[in-house]
């Protein structure tokens, strides 16, 4: 089953997704969390939910680190690190492999369409689907979202 938690940006998909994460065992996945620099938010870290373990993912201009590898950069507004990607791929992977039961996938969006960022990772796991897939995807882009990695059975979780 398909589970497409649908919402605005900042309507709080990615605490709904941990919060729901504690109460399924056997699952695994990732969340996307703000990171702040004194009091101005600058991006956003992957958060593996089942170990904790942070990565550096998105990056607004100007608040770079030194050894950045940018590898996409959407809207003029957030530059994406290779690092998050590897990261993200191997918490999939390594999930697929030990035949995770509910996945949790924060966030499709404007990348994913360009068939970049999770493209191929979501790809993967359509193919090899655990038993349930939870994905977060904002509400404007559900239909071109679901359209275009032809998802026609899921259930929406609304956050408002």
């Amino acid at each position: 089953m398909i589970y497409i938690v649908r919402g605005e940006i900042n309507a709080g998909k990615t605490s709904w997704m941990a919060e729901d994460f504690k109460r399924h065992n056997g699952a695994d996945g990732f969340v996307c969390r703000k990171v702040f620099s004194k009091g101005e938010h600058t991006g956003y870290d992957l958060e593996h939910l089942t170990t904790g373990a942070r990565c550096r993912f998105i990056r607004k201009p100007g608040h770079f680190p030194q050894d950045w590898n940018e590898v996409a950069f959407l809207a003029k507004k957030f530059s994406f690190c290779a690092e998050g990607f590897e990261f993200a791929d191997e918490i999939a992977r390594s999930a697929i492999r030990s035949g995770c039961q509910r996945f949790y996938l924060d966030e499709i969006g404007p990348l994913e369409l360009m068939q970049q960022g999770f493209y191929n990772m979501l790809c993967r796991l359509l193919q090899n689907q655990p038993a349930q897939l939870v994905i977060a995807i904002r509400s404007h882009l559900v239909e071109p979202v679901t359209g275009l990695f032809g998802i026609s059975d899921y259930e929406e979780i609304n956050i408002v």
